[in-house]
């Protein structure tokens, strides 16, 4: 009988289902002390999601002792239904022949809001998606705080990096990091209806913006 001796947990690195889905997971290693436990971010390490294939934020790959993989979680479960997935892998591990398709580049456009003559304008960006993991709302946040064109202004200052995401239906809160000396030239509520702008598209009609200084 097998037991999965490494667990790889597959998530963006801003979002929050996959840090809830750490949170199981470690709380599973309590009963699982002898397995370890790996995070791969997707939008970081990117040749290692797309060597298992990854689809779907978050997956939690489950790895023999030969690193043959023995079945996979896509999306989020509660710790109870992880424990009772481990151990009928143990019974019953997923057979080698499951293959999965391998991972295609996808070229993708996102609108985003920049300031030009002193008002925020539509922007489009195209993005080239090196995995199959989409997640619209957190690329387009990161293509905003990152974008640079010619004749706009972008509100966020170069610094800042994107810490956390979390949609509660038509409200977003997100959680920016950035550099103290900035603080002073940024306009906040400049900031805030760039991304309320950015992201009405996907349905978020109001944001709570946290800033964070480093």
């Amino acid at each position: 009988m097998k037991q999965p001796i490494r667990i790889l947990l597959f998530t963006l690195s801003a979002c929050p289902i996959g840090r809830s889905m750490g949170t199981v997971l470690r709380e599973v290693m309590q009963y699982l002390p002898e397995v370890e436990l790996n995070t791969a971010f997707v939008d970081v390490q990117i040749n290692l999601t797309n060597e298992y294939r990854i689809k779907k934020n978050p997956t939690t790959v489950f790895l023999d002792a030969q690193n043959n993989e023995m079945g996979r979680i896509e999306g989020f479960l509660e710790t109870e239904k992880v424990l009772e997935y481990v151990q009928e892998l143990e019974r019953h591990p997923a057979p080698k022949t499951v293959c999965y398709e391998e991972n295609t580049a996808i070229k993708e456009t996102y609108t985003i809001y920049l300031l030009r003559e002193g008002r925020l304008q539509s922007v489009q960006i195209q993005y080239e998606n090196l995995t199959s993991v989409k997640a619209p709302r957190i690329t387009a946040i990161k293509l905003l705080l990152s974008a640079k064109v010619y004749g706009y202004t972008n509100p966020f200052p170069e610094s800042c990096e994107l810490e956390l995401v979390n949609f509660n239906g038509p409200v977003g809160r997100v959680v920016i990091t950035m550099k103290r000396a900035e603080e002073a030239g940024s306009d906040i509520s400049l900031m805030q209806s760039s991304l309320i702008h950015t992201l009405r598209g996907f349905g978020v009609d109001d944001i709570v913006l946290e800033l964070h200084y480093n």
